[in-house]
């Protein structure tokens, strides 16, 4: 009789704990993350280029413009080569941009980097910057 009232006593207690736990896990996000994706800017490329280079890479250059109305620091771009059936082969994401620099609007900047990929039949190319803090 002991052991089972000691038992109940236990899953009572546990989930009295937990209980607000999951609620509080249940609730959306803050809008702090919101604010994250907010800082994160969405830029145009122009001239993008992959070909075999001289080492058997693929050399991928191109140029990144800040088409927003806003500063932007930080520059990102991602590359994704992909094969007929959009199975993805290679990705890869590089840094385009020194630190410290911020690009105002309609200013670009030049990238060239290589890639590891035997074969692609097509590629997906994403530039990305952070907005400047005020």
């Amino acid at each position: 009789m002991f052991l089972e009232k000691s038992i109940i006593t236990k899953s009572i207690t546990l989930s009295t704990l937990f209980l607000p736990l999951l609620v509080i896990m249940s609730l959306p996000m803050s809008t702090s993350s919101s604010q994250e994706n907010e800082d994160i800017i969405i830029l145009n490329i122009t001239d993008i280029n992959l070909e075999d280079s001289t080492t058997g890479l693929t050399s991928i250059t191109g140029t990144i413009q800040n088409n927003s109305t806003i500063d932007v620091q930080n520059i990102q771009i991602d590359v994704t080569l992909l094969d007929a059936d959009n199975n993805i082969i290679r990705d890869t994401g590089r840094f385009v941009s020194g630190p410290f620099t911020v690009y105002q609007p309609n200013s670009t900047e030049s990238f060239s980097f290589l890639m590891s990929a035997e074969y692609f039949d097509k590629y997906e190319a994403k530039a990305y910057g952070e907005r400047v803090p005020n």
